[in-house]
């Protein structure tokens, strides 16, 4: 494993999971691909969180420059969350009052679980209304309420709140394959129906949100269509791990195992807990879902973390706007999307073929004529 990797993972443990970890001296150039790595799975500002808890050790020597801009860029994703979760408080009180349930969904719920929430970056606020009606009423309120509200493609509603963008969901998931997503949607139905309401505390808010064992298969589910679509994130498999470490003892796993059986999604799993185990340096037994003496082999998927130069690269890796982030661009990587199920078709077959269809299709349909 290149230095680069190897420093780049430690920082990672060490700013995540608060571990001690001694880094090996590297060149400004090496540093700078680190930062390069970090921007590219949307952790700048949890590994510079290890930059600071490593800041004592002897080969620690970071650019000044490099140093300032990281800061610079954990400043501004910090200063982002917080007005995205002024926002979202706002937004989820009043829906509320119109007792539309909404529930929380992916990155603002899972920050609250790391040692500084603000520092795991999220894009938008995302809210799951598990009725339809419920849903129409929400809707309802955005557009006489807010700015610039309008539909995306029947499975979301998209609207504006001064700068945050706000997406209403009528699924918390879905799967290409039909089959497969009829028992997720069944799945996410009867948790919400049979159980009762699960919920976290943000800004003095109660706020409702998915079972935790729910959210761990949402989560393995994120891996999932990563996986197939874009490459792995170690955004989400550091979600996975400090999930499992703050609230694994309120996870059932057999119930877990149960519904990872019914999706087919064995290998993504095994894959997502191997490399907790490889990154992270998890142990199998905080892994229940992984079955002990399970082998997959996970090289390519590791080197792939890190492919900087790829037909992909502009189109995903290093197109980067006015600000500090890298942003995503797929107008023009229809084959690579292509290539990127046939390869990972191993890990979900199940969901392969039809996410292969699913992209040719959403690719066409971004290609400006």
């Amino acid at each position: 494993m290149d230095i680069t990797i190897r420093n780049f993972f430690r920082l990672l443990r060490a700013g995540i999971f608060d571990t001690e970890e001694q880094i090996e001296p590297m060149s400004a150039w090496k540093w700078r691909r680190v930062y390069q790595y970090s921007l590219m799975h949307d952790v700048a500002a949890l590994t510079f969180d290890g930059i600071n808890k490593c800041n004592d050790q002897f080969f620690m020597q970071l650019p000044d420059d490099l140093l300032d801009t990281w800061k610079e860029t954990t400043a501004k994703i910090e200063r982002e969350n917080q007005k995205r979760g002024a926002v979202m408080v706002d937004v989820y009180g009043r829906l509320s009052k119109l007792q539309s349930r909404p529930i929380l969904m992916k990155g603002q719920r899972l920050s609250m679980l790391y040692g500084q929430p603000s520092h795991r970056y999220s894009k938008n606020i995302e809210i799951f209304f598990p009725y339809e009606t419920q849903g129409e009423k929400a809707d309802k309120w955005a557009t006489e309420n807010c700015d610039a509200a309008y539909g995306e493609d029947g499975s979301k509603f998209v609207y504006s709140k001064g700068e945050q963008c706000i997406e209403h969901y009528r699924q918390l998931h879905t799967l290409t394959n039909k089959v497969l997503n009829h028992r997720l949607q069944t799945i996410i139905e009867r948790e919400f129906r049979e159980n009762e309401p699960s919920y976290i505390e943000i800004e003095g808010e109660r706020i409702e949100v998915a079972s935790n064992t729910l959210e761990v298969l949402l989560i393995l589910l994120r891996v999932a269509r990563h996986v197939l679509n874009n490459g792995i994130l170690l955004k989400h498999i550091a979600d996975l791990g400090v999930f499992l470490r703050v609230s694994g003892d309120k996870i059932d796993f057999v119930k877990l195992q149960g519904w990872i059986a019914r999706l087919h999604m064995k290998r993504i799993a095994l894959l997502a807990g191997m490399l907790l185990i490889k990154i992270f340096n998890f142990t199998i037994d905080e892994i229940p879902f992984v079955n002990p003496g399970s082998e997959l082999g996970i090289q390519r998927i590791m080197n792939e973390l890190f492919q900087l130069k790829n037909e992909h690269s502009q189109d995903w890796y290093f197109q980067q706007g006015k600000d500090i982030f890298v942003h995503a661009s797929n107008s023009s990587a229809m084959m690579w999307h292509v290539r990127q199920s046939a390869q990972h078709f191993s890990y979900y077959p199940s969901e392969s073929i039809t996410n292969f269809f699913a992209s040719i299709a959403h690719s066409l349909s971004h290609i400006e004529e």
